[in-house]
């Protein structure tokens, strides 16, 4: 990991670029992506960067680590996730771009889950940020993509119907499972 949270690392509101900062040194900045309209007031102040919020980082910054992004990637995702998580006024499902999947399942914060595109069935790969109990609010884990003539941008956040999620370690596991029965079973053969 190139740097590790600190407690002098701390969140602003810059007016100039009309978005939260992240302030982690004298010499090092990080803009969040998401406009001012969709975060509440809280975020107008200043305040440090909570153990909460470093709890939360390592979360999502190891929940990140199945996925082809960069390191830099990954710092970015896993901040972006602090502040959907924290500092993002309550959404709407927006489940339409995506089709049911066929078994139901209830996501934990920072599981990582894809959905299919309703158009064409393309899997798309989202972080939980927030589990809710009929929908959570997920952001986007992989580079840009459009569905229904809608661009969806690396970390913006949207809300999603848990019936349209699935686990994305759970095919990993499921193969590495099946692998080391066959192999289990193999060695039973000879032996």
């Amino acid at each position: 990991m190139a740097f590790r949270p600190t407690d002098s690392w701390r969140w602003y509101f810059d007016n100039e670029y009309d978005s939260l900062m992240l302030e982690i040194s004298s010499e090092m900045l990080f803009r969040c992506n998401y406009a001012s309209k969709i975060l509440i007031p809280d975020v107008f102040n200043e305040f440090s960067f909570s153990v909460d919020d470093a709890t939360a980082y390592y979360q999502f910054y190891d929940s990140c680590q199945s996925l082809a992004l960069t390191d830099s990637q990954k710092i970015e995702l896993s901040i972006n996730a602090i502040v959907a998580a924290n500092f993002l006024k309550p959404q709407m499902p927006k489940s339409w771009y995506f089709s049911q999947q066929p078994m139901f399942y209830q996501p934990k914060v920072a599981d990582v889950v894809s959905v299919n595109m309703q158009e064409n069935g393309q899997k798309v790969c989202l972080l939980v940020v927030e589990a809710g109990e009929n929908a959570s609010l997920c952001i986007i884990a992989q580079p840009t993509f459009v569905a229904m003539n809608k661009t969806f941008y690396f970390s913006e956040a949207i809300k999603v119907m848990n019936d349209r999620l699935a686990l994305v370690n759970s095919l990993a596991k499921t193969e590495n499972s099946a692998v080391s029965e066959n192999e289990q079973l193999a060695l039973k053969a000879i032996s």
